[in-house]
């Protein structure tokens, strides 16, 4: 057998999670610490990642939304691609006949949030909309309140699509926000991740729903109490 049908095997022997956790882990560290050297095994990674993929349109779907700043690679990691050791059952992702079900929820995930991204562009005032401009400057996030933005109050599958009085949301934010619209959905898609870091933020944060709004502090303290369904 050639050598390059021992790597062709190898690679083969990688599943979809390994592939995006190696991935998102040099991508975060290369967004916090930019660094030409590393620049090269992200490339690696990521086209082995892609390589998974067959559909065209997939492909470009995860070009665009991966490599972005602000997607959430780091969120991604604690759910979707996570095992469950939860309640009375254990889920290993690594099985290979979750394989495909991953990568397509990968692609779902990347299609909100671009969309969400051009939403917030075109839609309204992207210097206003959230926390901090939405333009891929590296602006602060807030500072000096209980919130620490670990997005874990964000592991959700769904919130009541109520928006504050004089804002209007464009017809398919209702189902990403009710979760009704992605597949399996254990994220809110309007979480995003700031360059890498382990810090999360709303990308509507100014227009959340209500019932967002209402969350607080007492709500953060039993939320994290009750965190470890996933392992990761």
């Amino acid at each position: 057998m050639s050598r390059k049908n021992d790597t062709a095997m190898n690679y083969q022997q990688h599943h979809i999670t390994e592939l995006f956790k190696q991935y998102a882990d040099l991508q975060q560290n290369l967004l916090r610490r930019p660094d030409t050297a590393q620049q090269h095994a992200v490339k690696r990674f990521f086209k082995q990642l892609l390589d998974r993929f067959h559909r065209k349109t997939d492909v470009s779907v995860l070009l665009r939304a991966l490599p972005d700043p602000y997607f959430p690679l780091g969120m991604l990691e604690q759910t979707i691609f996570a095992d469950v050791v939860g309640m009375r059952f254990v889920i290993n992702k690594k099985r290979w006949d979750l394989e495909p079900i991953l990568g397509q929820e990968l692609v779902e995930w990347a299609g909100a949030f671009l969309r969400i991204r051009l939403d917030i562009q075109t839609l309204f005032d992207s210097n206003t909309v959230t926390c901090i401009p939405v333009d891929s400057t590296r602006h602060r996030l807030p500072s000096g309140q209980w919130c620490n933005l670990c997005g874990v109050c964000c592991q959700i599958g769904g919130v009541p699509p109520d928006p504050p009085t004089g804002v209007v949301y464009p017809d398919h934010w209702f189902g990403f926000l009710s979760g009704e619209t992605l597949e399996n959905q254990q994220l809110c898609p309007f979480l995003f991740q700031y360059f890498g870091e382990p810090r999360f933020f709303c990308a509507i944060h100014n227009i959340k729903p209500i019932s967002c709004r209402l969350f607080d502090r007492e709500d953060c303290r039993k939320r994290l109490e009750d965190r470890n369904l996933h392992s990761h």
